[in-house]
């Protein structure tokens, strides 16, 4: 676990606006992706957490990018996505691997050109965050099978991190555990 904390320090420090976290459930992904923006020049700026599997893609896409009012039925006001209101921070993509093909064209669009428009927008906003993206998929087999972009894993896959089950890193059980004890401990009293 010391290689992957000293590449996360190195990522966190680097100019890199992707970067790529895989492991299976439960490895920590989120945990890391909080660490590489508080050890980044970002860390005074948001951070936004999305799970791309719990919404649709519409809703998705509106969360992630906005929506001006009248886009569609319940659109009453103009609403400010998660990418614009992370200006200078990190956004933080979870279980990425789960979206639609057509929504990762969307994403793909917004990493090549740094500017999306609003659902319903005509209007490009330029703005500047970092994206971390999180799967517990084998995203070159989500590739090779037809239900993730190749475009986009190369364009995700610039610095990435793999991080190892737990039963590859038993040294790191004990601290675990306690850092759980010590926070159930303050939450329950």
């Amino acid at each position: 676990m010391r290689d992957v904390l000293s590449r996360v320090v190195r990522i966190a420090q680097s100019p890199s606006s992707t970067v790529l976290l895989t492991g299976e459930s439960g490895t920590g992904k989120d945990m890391i992706a909080r660490s590489i923006h508080a050890a980044s020049n970002r860390a005074s700026k948001p951070f936004m957490n999305i799970t791309c599997s719990a919404l649709p893609d519409q809703l998705l896409e509106s969360e992630l990018f906005g929506h001006e009012r009248g886009a569609f039925t319940d659109a009453s006001a103009k609403k400010k996505g998660l990418l614009e209101m992370a200006h200078g921070g990190t956004v933080f993509l979870d279980e990425l691997g789960e979206t639609s093909l057509a929504f990762q064209a969307k994403l793909l669009r917004f990493l090549e050109a740094k500017c999306f428009k609003r659902v319903g927008g005509a209007v490009d906003i330029r703005i500047d965050v970092r994206i971390i993206v999180a799967t517990n998929r084998d995203l070159q087999k989500e590739v090779e099978g037809g239900r993730f972009r190749e475009d986009l894993f190369y364009r995700l896959n610039v610095a990435s991190v793999k991080l190892p089950s737990l039963r590859e890193r038993r040294e790191d059980i004990l601290p675990l555990a306690q850092s759980f004890m010590a926070q159930f401990n303050r939450e329950f009293k």
